[in-house]
């Protein structure tokens, strides 16, 4: 979105609302805690964020900010086709 949508207060709450409620509903998982893939999405979800929380819904997210987060969804990704 651009940082000049009116909505993007509201989608970046919308965000944060629905990454808390993963969070909250699979860090109870025991099972899933060591898990590749929970771990990176679990990375990504915390830096999107702390991103936010930070510098408020309408900073963009700078590039290496950006890259690390995707790469860290890609391997994610990845874990959970080997079943990691």
């Amino acid at each position: 979105m651009d940082k000049t949508d009116p909505n993007v207060a509201s989608a970046v709450a919308e965000l944060r609302e629905t990454s808390n409620y993963w969070v909250a509903k699979y860090r109870r998982e025991k099972s899933l805690l060591g898990r590749a893939s929970f771990r990176d999405i679990y990375s990504a979800l915390n830096a999107v964020s702390g991103h936010y929380i930070s510098f408020g819904p309408t900073a963009p997210i700078p590039a290496k900010r950006k890259a690390r987060i995707l790469e860290e969804v890609d391997t994610a990704e990845k874990a959970l086709l080997r079943g990691r």
